[in-house]
């Protein structure tokens, strides 16, 4: 009886103090009828033997928690404290309750605090949030229940971001921000002929990176990345490009060497030019069969296979200038048609495939589809 007394002399204090009003008859007169009214009510809510349950539900409410306020209407706080009845709004998902609410407006608050979670987690800068969506069938519905069953907004909030990082959960949590980020500019490689230098000789200069300033539209879905647009750039430094000077001077017409040895070590076995009633057109080097065969110069790989014209496997390799060389009679390849290769590069496997006596590597050097003696141009 002693908590029920509190409670209806808490709910019609209103907000004021008694002792302030001074000299208007009428408003304590007021005062003074609705306090005997409500003493009549407890004791009439008494004499019929509902104070237990009243009592009972007096003992779960506090006036003055963040969860209930005091209303302006008397009425209505004093049939909460009598019944522990409070009308509000069931927070739904999918028809499913998930929460209580006292006021419709409490939404947009929660939201907030949702996207204040997702704003802490993901540390996005607050400034940058373009858009913020909570997706999922979430309604309101008008209801009267416990006054015990209302949440605060921040709780509200805690369980839809939980149940946002649940697997098989329906709430999408849809923020779209403004991302910053400086990106690196790789230099350009401009090739540049020069006449200074033999063919196969190449020098560097070396460019500088550049660096952008990018602002990008991302949008992301529980956490993750679904979406990424680029809404503008800007140079902060320009790269410098880098310049790579390619001689264009065919060491042949100058009878310059320029081949590396296509073999590591070997003796030459058979030379250019007339043999056997027949005309060499390049030179043989003994070694063991699975020696390595060494590419003479920077080239193209145009031919790989066997060949019936006695060569056996054959590698054929394209360089500058008309300018080609023939790796014969090997035991296994190591490159392919369209190759890319380096002066030194092992394209092949030494052997005595085709018209051979033994292991060793046919080597030819030829010049506008005319085969020289590639002796004279291979540096010793």
């Amino acid at each position: 009886m002693g908590k029920l007394i509190d409670v209806l002399l808490n709910i019609i204090n209103l907000k004021g103090d008694f002792m302030d009003i001074k000299g208007d008859t009428r408003i304590i007169t007021r005062y003074v009828v609705l306090l005997v009214f409500s003493i009549i009510l407890v004791i009439n809510i008494n004499s019929i033997k509902v104070s237990a349950n009243t009592n009972e539900a007096l003992n779960n409410i506090d006036l003055n928690s963040s969860r209930y306020s005091l209303s302006d209407n008397v009425f209505e706080n004093l049939f909460v404290a009598l019944t522990g009845k409070i009308d509000g709004y069931e927070v739904k998902l999918d028809n499913k309750v998930i929460g209580y609410t006292s006021m419709e407006d409490n939404i947009a608050s929660i939201k907030d605090l949702v996207l204040k979670k997702v704003i802490d987690e993901m540390n996005i800068n607050e400034d940058s949030i373009l858009s913020f969506e909570i997706g999922g069938n979430i309604d309101l519905q008008e209801s009267r229940f416990d006054v015990g069953l209302l949440q605060t907004n921040d709780e509200l909030a805690n369980y839809i971001y939980k149940l946002s990082h649940e697997a098989s959960s329906k709430i999408k949590l849809n923020v779209k921000y403004t991302s910053e980020e400086n990106i690196k500019i790789q230099p350009n490689t401009i090739i540049i002929p020069s006449d200074s230098m033999y063919l196969g000789e190449s020098k560097v200069e070396y460019g500088e990176i550049g660096l952008k300033k990018q602002v990008k539209e991302v949008t992301y879905e529980n956490n993750k990345l679904i979406k990424t647009k680029v809404v503008s750039e800007e140079v902060i430094k320009e790269q410098v490009s880098k310049k790579i000077y390619r001689g264009t001077k065919n060491p042949y017409d100058y009878g310059v060497a320029f081949l590396s040895s296509p073999t590591r070590g070997g003796y030459m076995t058979s030379g250019y030019g007339e043999r056997w009633n027949s005309f060499h057109k390049g030179i043989d080097i003994a070694g063991n069969t699975g020696d390595d065969a060494l590419v003479a110069m920077d080239g193209e790989v145009i031919y790989a296979q066997y060949n019936d014209g006695g060569y056996g496997n054959l590698i054929i390799v394209k360089h500058e200038d008309n300018m080609v060389t023939y790796y014969g009679h090997l035991s296994d390849f190591y490159v392919k048609v369209g190759d890319k290769v380096k002066k030194g590069d092992i394209i092949g496997a030494i052997g005595s495939t085709g018209f051979s006596t033994g292991p060793h590597l046919h080597f030819e050097l030829r010049v506008d589809n005319e085969p020289v003696d590639p002796t004279n141009y291979i540096v010793q």
